[in-house]
């Protein structure tokens, strides 16, 4: 489960964030998963619940945002939603394409006080 280790990289970061703005409360935190980074959403949130109780971050909010893989069409140079079990290009069919979002793990937004 490689979910573990992604929440205990976001809270890495959420704490160092943390520390930098003197928070003295941690709120939610956006972060947006690609939908072929391979991660199931639910379980990076049940990992970082557990991984943040009786921590600084304890009662934070993860949000999971789910980010719809979008390419670029190398022969027609268009832009399309890649489909899950279609990968070519839907306007000329070519499989020849350039990913531009949807495979990324990002953090978007801490909200401290």
């Amino acid at each position: 489960m490689h979910e573990l280790g992604i929440a205990t990289d976001i809270m890495g970061v959420v704490k160092r964030v943390a520390d930098e703005h003197e928070a003295v409360r941690v709120g939610d935190i956006v972060v947006e998963v690609g939908l072929l980074a391979g991660v199931d959403k639910s379980s990076l949130e049940f990992c970082f619940e557990a991984i943040t109780r009786g921590t600084g971050l304890e009662g934070a909010h993860l949000k999971v945002v789910e980010v719809k893989p979008r390419a670029r069409c190398k022969a027609c140079q268009r832009e399309y939603e890649v489909r899950m079990d279609n990968f070519h290009c839907p306007h000329c069919e070519s499989k020849d394409f350039e990913l531009l979002i949807g495979s990324d793990i990002s953090i978007k937004e801490v909200e401290v006080e």
